[in-house]
């Protein structure tokens, strides 16, 4: 995630009217209904949703999603009567500057961004700068099936969703081994630190601001608290790969590293990323998933719709169809991705309770992931990635 959004967020705020920053229908006329006026029936959302291209910019990186979007979802949603354009991108942060150069110059409908997936930093900012459609994500007919008690749900890094972006994806930080070489991989921080001090130059992770490697750089934080993970991570530096004098720059590069043999441990946000890697070919059949502790770092990324949206009513209709168990087990089905689902199934009627099948139990996916370790408020992201440069990385 960019935080160049962050500046540009605030700068808009500041620049915007004081109802715009509080409130998304303050600041474009006609973004959500007024006390005055009820909001109309999700069938009269769905009726002018018909005919409409809902233009869905997201991370256009993952092959497996981008073929989940468009031969899953794309199809279903066409049944409903609106066209899905799937606009890729390499950071979020790229689509959230759209809206804000249109707010700035004045566009408060038609904008070009009808539907956003974001979390974390993204979603606080754009909030606090009356970026998003307001008090619509719970008035999804699927939004019944949530967990309206899961504080993963009703909060996107700390921050209140306030209704204002509805959740579609789980995720949990999962790691990896080969079996073959390493059958008793580490079994918690303390274990890899040992690891790593036997075994100098087989373990890293990517350098923050990097998605994965900030997210490992939070887990161990959250395990540890800051000042004692950031003093772990600073023990642990020279015993990395290259003796901690540069790190991989992405993901792909870490689990490049390790499927050609150079690297021990890989990492991912993504829970079924092993097996995906092995379909590929890029991992070793031998690879397994495992948990640092019997705890892992999780969260939800959810779906947001820009209050100068033109095409609000189909990202409404798109993001409640995203919800549906049918698509939400198409998506957990280890076979399909393999993404753990935000509904609670012990809400769904027995036959979508069905769809989700029995839990994982193949070799690639692990079938509990631990207990959750909270993220970090969205604002603080940033400063502990610039206090793991200095500490860690300068250190």
């Amino acid at each position: 995630m960019v935080r160049t959004f962050l500046a540009a967020a605030a700068a808009l705020c500041a620049a915007l009217t004081v109802g715009a920053c509080g409130s998304g229908s303050e600041a474009t006329g006609d973004a959500a209904p007024t006390a005055a006026k009820p909001a109309p029936s999700f069938a009269a959302v769905q009726e002018a949703a018909r005919g409409q291209t809902v233009r869905w910019w997201m991370f256009g990186g993952d092959d497996r999603i981008n073929a989940y979007v468009d031969e899953v979802v794309t199809p279903a949603a066409a049944k409903a009567g609106i066209t899905v354009k799937r606009v890729p991108i390499t950071d979020t942060a790229d689509a959230v500057q759209r809206v804000v150069a249109e707010r700035r110059a004045g566009k408060d409908s038609g904008g070009g961004v009808d539907l956003i997936w974001l979390n974390g930093e993204n979603f606080a900012a754009g909030k606090r700068a009356g970026l998003w459609l307001e008090d619509w994500a719970m008035k999804l007919p699927n939004a019944r099936y949530l967990d309206a008690e899961d504080p993963t749900i009703t909060t996107d890094f700390q921050v209140p969703v306030d209704g204002q972006e509805a959740p579609w994806s789980r995720a949990a930080f999962v790691f990896a081994a080969d079996s073959a070489k390493l059958p008793r991989p580490p079994a918690d921080l303390d274990a890899l630190l040992a690891y790593a001090k036997a075994h100098p130059g087989r373990v890293s992770y990517p350098a923050p601001p990097d998605f994965t490697g900030s997210a490992f750089v939070r887990q161990v934080l959250a395990a540890k608290g800051e000042d004692a993970g950031l003093a772990y991570l600073k023990t642990l530096a020279p015993f990395l790969y290259r003796k901690g004098a540069t790190y991989p720059k992405s993901e792909a590069e870490l689990s490049d590293l390790f499927g050609n043999g150079q690297l021990d441990i890989a990492m991912s946000y993504d829970a079924a990323f092993v097996r995906a890697a092995v379909r590929k070919g890029t991992f070793p059949k031998t690879t397994r998933p495992f948990l640092l502790g019997r705890s892992s770092l999780q969260n939800v990324s959810f779906l947001t719709i820009p209050a100068n949206a033109a095409n609000r009513a189909g990202a409404q209709v798109l993001a409640d169809l995203l919800l549906s168990p049918a698509l939400q087990a198409a998506k957990a089905d280890p076979d399909v991705l393999g993404i753990p689902t935000v509904l609670d199934t012990a809400k769904l009627p027995p036959a979508d309770r069905a769809r989700f099948g029995a839990p994982a139990d193949g070799p690639y996916v692990l079938s509990d992931l631990g207990k959750p370790l909270s993220e970090v408020a969205a604002d603080d992201v940033a400063p502990l990635e610039a206090r793991w440069k200095r500490e860690v990385l300068a250190g």
